[in-house]
Order: structure tokens, then C-alpha cells, then sequence
């Protein structure tokens, strides 16, 4: 079974990450930016949360709050769920399924490895099942 690690050897392993205390815009700009769905959060070097897209409607939009003004870290999600490079592909599509989240970052120790979305565990499934479907055309067709 494919694991995390294999994941990130094929996508690379860029995190992009932003301090607790900075101000929501700023979070919001490198996801524009960058083209991303979410960001990792830390804070004195520690992951502590992701802020994402979803983030920003619920807590602070939402809620009449300022991007200019919050810092992110006060709008972090509250409960990160982490995986390390060799939890298996199929626990982390259960972990995002049961955590009702699109990301997880991807912890080695203490240090931030990586990150993995719901579609690099989607398109790594597909890619599987196309490669099953291709062993069995052939497996018929040379029977």
C-alpha cells in the first residue's frame, strides 16, 4: 500500500507556512498568491493549524471580523490532525473523511515535512485503480 512519503516524493514537499501572529489578510493574499487551498500555521517554529479558504468565510468574514486586523493563529482550526510519511493513503482518506478536512500536514518528530490534500490522495487513488484496470485488459486480452 502507498504511503505519505511516496505522495511527497511525487508532488515535492513545499510547505507554505505563516506565523500565528500575522494578520489574516496576509494568510488570505499567499493563498491567492499562490494558488493554494490552505496554509500551515506556526508558531515559535511549531505547527499548530491550518488556515483555509473555509477558514476565512466561517471565522472572520462571518463574523464580522477584520482581516486587516486578527491574526490568524486566533482563527486557526482548532483541532490539527497531522500524519506522518508512513501512515498509509487509504488511513489519510479516512483521517480527512472522519476530520472533515482538506489538508494534512505531514509531520516527521517535531519537524513539518509536507503537506497533503485531499486531491494528491484522490489522484493517487485514481492512478491506481487506472493501472488495476490496465492489468486486467491485458490479463484478458492475452487469455
Amino acid at each position: 500500500m502507498k504511503t505519505v512519503k511516496e505522495i511527497l516524493d511525487q508532488k515535492g514537499r513545499k510547505v507554505f507556512t505563516i506565523d500565528a501572529g500575522q494578520a489574516v489578510l496576509e494568510a488570505i493574499q499567499m493563498l491567492a498568491d499562490e494558488g493554494i487551498g490552505a496554509v500551515v500555521i506556526q508558531k515559535e517554529g511549531k505547527t499548530t493549524g491550518l488556515f483555509s479558504e473555509r477558514d476565512y468565510i466561517c471565522k472572520v468574514v462571518l463574523t464580522g471580523r477584520r482581516s486587516e486586523t486578527t491574526a490568524v493563529g486566533d482563527v486557526v482550526s482548532q483541532k490539527l490532525v497531522v500524519v506522518g510519511p508512513d501512515t498509509p493513503v487509504d488511513d489519510c482518506m479516512m483521517l480527512m473523511t472522519q476530520a472533515r478536512t482538506r489538508h494534512l500536514p505531514v509531520v516527521e518528530g517535531d519537524q513539518l515535512v509536507g503537506l497533503v490534500s485531499i486531491g494528491d490522495i484522490v489522484k493517487d487513488i485514481i492512478a491506481g485503480q487506472q493501472m488495476v484496470i490496465e492489468q486486467l485488459e491485458q490479463y484478458v486480452y492475452y487469455s
